[in-house]
């Protein structure tokens, strides 16, 4: 649901999501693209102007909310993506496949600005993320999934490339801050190269639970992390 309450997304198995009001049992926008049927996860951004889609295509997608366009691709997954979110500021979007991988992009340039990768384990099952949530502040990312664990992670540099500001502005998605230096467990300080930039494997916490898999995941605007589990 939008906010207002009013509005609601679907993403179905026809390749589409759907926008819908409360008051008609019709929808009143079809977005349609996707290179899959399945539309996996359906997400608002903080504008409300824009929604985004992950699909098992292996993309998520920004769609405009008056036109129906997609307006950004956001590529570069190892397989289907499960579950989408966007950051408090609207600048980023967060985007876990079925790898067990967590795909960061910016809206603003629609580049993939990092990785988080959580320790893969041989049972390709066990990797799967269900659910992945933006602290209210927008440093913070938490994930969770089948192998029973809540990992957090410290998203405040996520990116450490130039990116257009009057564009993301105009459009927006958030306001343009300057790239900032990666924050992992092992060092402050960020390497030359690809590695780097796609490096962020520790989270900073780690939460297990005896045998629940993790599906669901919401920070409350006091930054109280709720879980729901199987």
């Amino acid at each position: 649901f939008a906010p207002s309450g009013y509005y609601f997304l679907t993403g179905g198995s026809d390749s589409t999501a759907r926008l819908w009001t409360t008051d008609r049992t019709t929808p009143v926008r079809i977005f349609s693209g996707h290179q899959s049927p399945n539309v996996n996860s359906v997400t608002w951004h903080p504008n409300c102007n824009y929604v985004v889609t992950g699909s098992d295509d292996k993309t998520a997608r920004l769609w405009d909310i008056q036109s129906g366009r997609c307006v950004r691709l956001l590529s570069g997954c190892a397989a289907g993506v499960n579950v989408v979110t966007v950051c408090p500021s609207g600048r980023y979007v967060a985007g876990a496949d079925y790898s067990g991988t967590v795909n960061i992009w910016e809206l603003g340039t629609g580049r993939k600005v990092n990785e988080l990768r959580p320790p893969i384990t041989s049972n390709k099952a066990a990797n799967i993320i269900h659910s992945v949530a933006y602290s209210s502040c927008g440093t913070a990312l938490a994930t969770g999934g089948e192998d029973c664990l809540v990992n957090i992670w410290d998203v405040r540099g996520v990116a450490n490339h130039m990116s257009d500001p009057d564009y993301a502005a105009a459009k927006g998605w958030g306001a343009y801050a300057p790239p900032m230096t990666m924050v992992t467990s092992s060092s402050n300080q960020p390497n030359n190269g690809e590695q780097n930039r796609f490096g962020m494997r520790e989270p900073i916490r780690s939460f297990r639970t005896r045998h629940t898999s993790i599906l669901d995941l919401f920070y409350t605007k006091r930054n109280l992390l709720l879980s729901v589990g199987n």
